[in-house]
């Protein structure tokens, strides 16, 4: 099944914001991040912690709606779902 992705703020190459990838059914928002990571991001520490799990500053979102990071091997994908990350944001 295809799936969308966006990492915002940490992908090798700014310009490729979306990428549409082909996964297993009943893959989890936690293991598709931590496979594109590895896959396609310039440092995967800022995305994956040394036990595998999603940084917990991580904001997530799977069709417009957040998932907590701790929550993400929970929730399982279906066709066509649009998954975005971003790094924490600061400032003021």
């Amino acid at each position: 099944m295809k799936v969308s992705i966006s990492v915002f703020g940490m992908h090798k190459n700014r310009d490729e914001n979306q990428t549409e990838i082909e996964i297993p059914d009943r893959t989890d928002v936690k293991t598709l991040i931590a496979e594109f990571a590895f896959a396609h991001l310039e440092d995967p520490d800022l995305v994956i912690d040394k036990e595998g799990n999603l940084k917990k500053y991580l904001i997530v979102q799977v069709n417009k709606k957040r998932v907590a990071p701790g929550k993400a091997a929970d929730c399982l994908l279906k066709e066509g779902d649009e998954v975005k990350v971003y790094p924490p944001v600061s400032g003021g």
